[in-house]
């Protein structure tokens, strides 16, 4: 059974409806325009919203989820903000991640230039051992470097066995990736 099935699942408003399944190890690459339903699509896989039309089927599952704009608490210090994400999600730290972003963990979260606030959300949502692992516009403030090591990390946890949707506006980057491409 896939960890999540879409049968012609919708919302009235978008004029469309998916029609796909999530399996373990999967890459599901989703690109488009701003207001073709991107957004809406992550938000029926997460359980967010109901579908209007059609149905969903889903497993129990761990997600971990990176919104477009992460809401950082930002008079935090870096080290005890990942350290309570942790405490929550009952995880440890991932080092490597952390260390190959060389973010200053000694600073408050506010002192953080965006491309390190985007690093931190990023090895926070990847924290927990989820199932699956949903980015939406994951590359916003990285540098090419930061870019590449986040590629890096997403195909070595593939190969482990988990399960990526990355939404994004620049798909050329993750095409390699993508066992399914949905272009909306």
């Amino acid at each position: 059974m896939p960890l999540i099935s879409l049968n012609q699942a919708g919302k009235r408003y978008l004029k469309k409806t998916f029609n796909f399944a999530i399996n373990k190890s999967d890459f599901v690459l989703v690109s488009g325009d701003n207001g073709n339903g991107k957004t809406t699509l992550i938000q029926l896989i997460m359980g967010f919203t109901r579908p209007d039309v059609g149905f969903i089927e889903t497993k129990k599952l761990k997600i971990g989820y990176l919104p477009e704009k992460a809401m950082l608490p930002m008079f935090v210090n870096v080290k005890a903000y990942l350290n309570t994400i942790a405490k929550i999600k009952k995880s440890k730290l991932d080092q490597q991640l952390l260390l190959a972003f060389h973010i200053p963990v000694v600073k408050s979260i506010h002192e953080l230039s965006k491309g390190n606030q985007q690093k931190l959300a990023i090895v926070s949502t990847f924290m927990g051992k989820p199932d699956l692992i949903i980015l939406d516009e994951p590359l916003s403030g990285l540098d090419e470097e930061s870019t590449v090591i986040l590629k890096n990390h997403i195909e070595q946890k593939k190969q482990e066995g988990m399960s990526f949707v990355v939404s994004t506006h620049h798909p050329e980057l993750f095409i390699h990736m993508a066992n399914q491409h949905l272009k909306l």
